[in-house]
């Protein structure tokens, strides 16, 4: 449908009266707890609460709900389950325990997506259970996230739209990088974080370009005001894949507001697969972080500054012991600071963000001496500036949620140079240096509408954006170039509700995504080998239906999911003799299947599944696409009883026989995690993890010179909360 007719719709349909959900949240003590975000699971959109903890939820309402609290950090707080929609007013207790909510079988609730959208949320006491190494380790519980490369610069993917196709998200700012295979976050320490939502499916309106797969949003833990003072410690030890870990975190109210002080260290020795070691694989990250949440006037405002450092963080390949390809630095420096409030009727809420990042990445390829050529270390040296500013507001309106909104996000600053080392003599080696990018910007700018309407059994949703994009190059191997696009996209999406347990969406997303500057500019070497940008590059344009069909009722939630996606113009990496070059293709599809589900077997158990059915060509010569998931699933079963908590993952996948053209064929494999921990009082809890307890030999990711992920290995925890 032309979006030219989606406001239009708006007025065709027909008026519903609504009921409001009004309540107070409050600690386990009985004190308020201030600007605290309230969505009913499965609706969009949220209220904020105001100074006092009170809040009303004007949309339409149908039993049973599911009322999730979140701090105005958005991190998850507690959840509530109701039979029917509660009289007057309703007091919501939050458990002094950090939540685990299983969210299977619903929409996004902290993250403006499209209905059919794909919703899973990893929890922070799930993350501390597993104390993941890398964000993509925190996402081995949400089907149909691929992995690109290995070890420590794992790259996460969502529904196989690699290469800043999905969108990451750090306390609301996008990460970015500029590397091939896109942003991963290697610098980021999961055990820092409070949560981490995905969201699989388009979501281009609200997020603009970079979200054709979804969005992945990690976000960092900030005490609330009116918390008491504590400290948090986590300590860890690990051996098969070596690795020790200090964390601390101190937290508390200070004045009116309330102040996070936090400090991390994590050091990775080399691996070992079932065959033997993992040269090249070992890594060292070090993180500091400050932040500050205060309420200002009828809002909140949250300060926030992080930073990250990587060191000597090996990238391993099946050729390290002839050209080693590492990162001897990542360092993230990002302030983020933002503001929400709650409005008088109609308007419910508005709040504004804005951030600055520092990065630097260096690469070094290091080429071993022969018997017939000298040692050649070539080191790439890439530093740039980002920026985001971002403003939203909601209300009601005919009868239904509108949310507006503009944002401006970019690069700026860009500088890469390459310089060659070459040890012909030893004690003197010679170098020559390239500059590949004197100073290259990128900025965006766009602004974006979503409106939800509930009548009936049905829902409406649609969203509209409009985006300018602008490129500029000065000096370096291309010279002066600049290119400038405007595109529009959206989505429209019909649901219904026959049974109060069963919902079915289907939705239509259009949506554009330009090149990142390297793709364009940079010409040197990366992680697996020397590439050439392509200044000539198209934008990508997307159409994506995608369909759910989702039941929910206790003990049992269950989803499944199809998307169908075609990418025209798709902007493909492609190998050339050695090395490496970009083009645009002229259509890449995707289309897959994925069923999600959460059993509730009794008190303190539950049953999780996750399968995937993905696949991917280019449809101009019908070859198969880079990147596309295995096919397979998990399942995870998890208890827990008085201070014991338990849980076990089984995980299986298919041979790959569909490799793209810079992979290759993967076995099939399988493999189980298992773990447990006892909290013996508040200030210690001992845990223990198995990982890959059968020892299979099974590659870390598709890529041609992919190496064996790790064998068997244990890792034993102390962490616990002083009061």
């Amino acid at each position: 449908m032309p979006l030219r007719w989606i406001f239009p719709l708006i007025f065709w349909i027909s008026s519903t009266a609504a009921w409001a959900f009004t309540g107070v949240v409050k600690t386990a003590e009985g004190q308020p707890i201030p600007f605290a975000r309230v969505n009913v699971l499965g609706t969009p959109g949220w209220a904020v609460a105001n100074s006092q903890g009170e809040f009303s939820l004007p949309t339409p309402l149908k039993p049973p709900l599911t009322v999730v609290v979140t701090g105005s950090d958005g991190v998850l707080l507690g959840s509530f389950s109701f039979s029917e929609v509660p009289p007057g007013t309703v007091e919501l207790r939050i458990r002094p325990r950090s939540e685990t909510l299983t969210v299977t079988a619903t929409r996004p609730p902290d993250l403006v997506a499209a209905p059919a959208t794909a919703f899973s949320l990893v929890a922070q006491e799930d993350v501390t259970f597993r104390a993941p190494a890398q964000l993509t380790d925190v996402l081995d519980v949400i089907p149909n996230v691929g992995r690109l490369e290995e070890g420590h610069s794992v790259v996460p993917a969502l529904r196989g739209l690699a290469r800043y196709r999905s969108l990451l998200l750090l306390d609301d700012t996008r990460i970015l990088a500029e590397r091939r295979a896109g942003p991963s976050a290697t610098f980021l320490d999961p055990l820092s974080l409070g949560e981490v939502e995905v969201a699989r499916g388009a979501a281009g309106v609200a997020y603009g370009s970079d979200a054709f797969g979804g969005i992945i949003a990690a976000r960092t833990r900030l005490a609330n005001p009116g918390q008491p003072w504590m400290l948090r410690y986590h300590l860890l030890a690990a051996a098969g894949a070596p690795e020790t870990t200090a964390q601390l975190e101190a937290s508390g109210s200070l004045g009116p507001g309330a102040l996070t002080v936090g400090v991390g260290s994590r050091d990775f020795d080399r691996y070992h697969s079932p065959k033997g070691e993992v040269f090249n694989s070992e890594a060292t990250f070090r993180h500091a972080r400050l932040g500050y949440q205060v309420p200002l006037g009828h809002g909140i405002l949250r300060a926030l500054w992080r930073s990250d450092w990587g060191r000597t963080i090996g990238k391993p390949a099946a050729d390290s012991y002839v050209t080693r390809a590492y990162y001897p630095e990542e360092n993230s420096h990002r302030f983020v600071l933002s503001f929400e409030a709650p409005l008088r009727a109609p308007w419910t809420r508005y709040a504004w963000s804005a951030s600055w990042v520092e990065y630097q990445l260096i690469t070094d390829r290091d080429r071993f001496a022969t018997s017939t050529s000298p040692r050649q270390l070539t080191r790439a040296d890439v530093s740039s500036h980002d920026y985001n500013l971002r403003f939203e507001a909601e209300r009601t309106w005919a009868f239904g949620r509108l949310l507006v909104g503009a944002d401006a996000y970019g690069r700026f600053g860009l500088k890469a140079t390459n310089d060659t080392y070459r040890f012909q003599n030893p004690q003197a080696p010679t170098r020559t240096r390239e500059v590949s990018i004197a100073s290259a910007r990128k900025d965006h700018l766009g602004a974006f509408v979503a409106y939800a309407r509930h009548w009936g059994i049905w829902d409406l949703h649609l969203g509209l954006r409009g985006d300018s994009s602008r490129s500029k190059n000065r000096g370096g191997y291309f010279g002066n170039a600049s290119f400038e696009f405007s595109r529009s996209s959206g989505f429209l999406a019909l649901a219904a509700k026959p049974l109060p347990a069963l919902e079915a969406t289907v939705q239509y997303a259009r949506g554009f995504r330009d090149a990142v500057l390297s793709d364009r500019f940079y010409r040197g070497i990366s992680g697996r080998g020397f590439i050439t940008g392509n200044p000539r590059l198209k934008p990508e344009t997307s159409q994506q239906w995608d369909a759910s069909l989702r039941y929910t009722k206790a003990p049992l939630r269950l989803a499944l999911y199809a998307y169908h996606y075609e990418i025209r113009d798709f902007i493909e990496r492609y190998r050339q003799g050695n090395d490496f070059f970009f083009r645009n293709r002229a259509t890449a599809r995707l289309k897959g299947l994925e069923v999600e589900g959460a059993w509730t077997l009794g008190v303190g158990l539950e049953l999780v599944l996750g399968l995937q059915y993905p696949e991917g060509r280019i449809v101009d010569d019908d070859t198969f696409m880079d990147d596309i998931p295995s096919r397979g699933g998990f399942i995870l079963l998890k208890g827990s009883r008085g201070p014991f908590r338990w849980e076990s993952r089984f995980a299986a996948y298919a041979r790959d026989t569909r490799p793209g053209p810079l992979e290759k064929v993967i076995p099939g494999y399988a493999t189980w995690d298992a773990g447990a921990s006892y909290k013996f009082s508040e200030t210690l809890e001992v845990g223990l993890l198995a990982r890959n307890l059968l020892d299979r030999a099974y590659y870390g990711s598709a890529d041609v010179l992919a190496v064996l992920a790790p064998r068997r290995s244990v890792q034993l925890s102390l962490r616990g909360t002083i009061k």
